[in-house]
């Protein structure tokens, strides 16, 4: 059944500039019980196309990625961290929209490796529903809710299979690489 999500269709445009995986989620990944948070990935990270600043607020990592291409062109996430089966995910949630993405978190030698955990594969084995997004064009949209999702992720986390082939990786970046395109991380602004 296909189903018209209206509020859906700012996700799929940014994916689909990014060409980043595009299977959603309506329920979240983690719970308040079990996220985590990392240290070591708060900071500013880049690689050849994008920019990106993490930054813990509160109970979740508050997360801006910015075309190096066009720097006006900045998108914002909520992210939290779980650990599921071993492997760390991120659940990312663009600000003011619905659908959660998951990502592979990986952080080795001053890397910061993501996938998304979308692959045609994947969807050939997880019950989700085709959401008609904007003029015919569908996503893929996970249903279930958080418990049963865990158990789906924790089944297929290990195998290479589930991922998008195209990992992003970032590594640390300098302020000055930073300078005019992000805003410097929270306890460096003032009044804050």
């Amino acid at each position: 059944m296909i189903r018209k999500l209206n509020g859906l269709t700012l996700v799929a445009t940014m994916l689909l500039l990014t060409g980043c995986g595009d299977l959603l989620s309506l329920h979240s990944l983690y719970t308040a019980q079990d996220q985590v948070f990392d240290a070591a990935l708060e900071g500013r990270w880049e690689n050849e196309d994008n920019q990106l600043l993490v930054e813990r607020q509160g109970n979740f990592y508050n997360v801006t990625l910015v075309s190096k291409k066009n720097p006006s062109d900045s998108t914002k996430y909520e992210v939290h961290l779980v650990d599921i089966n071993g492997v760390r995910f991120a659940d990312l949630l663009e600000v003011d929209t619905i659908g959660h993405m998951f990502l592979r978190v990986r952080l080795t030698d001053g890397q910061l490796s993501l996938a998304f955990f979308d692959s045609q594969w994947l969807r050939q084995r997880v019950l989700h529903e085709d959401a008609e997004v904007e003029q015919g064009k569908t996503l893929a949209v996970l249903t279930a809710r958080t418990s049963q999702l865990r158990k789906t992720v924790a089944r297929f986390a290990h195998d290479a299979k589930s991922y998008d082939p195209k990992e992003l990786v970032f590594r640390r970046s300098t302020v000055a690489g930073f300078a005019g395109i992000l805003p410097p991380p929270l306890h460096e602004r003032s009044g804050t």
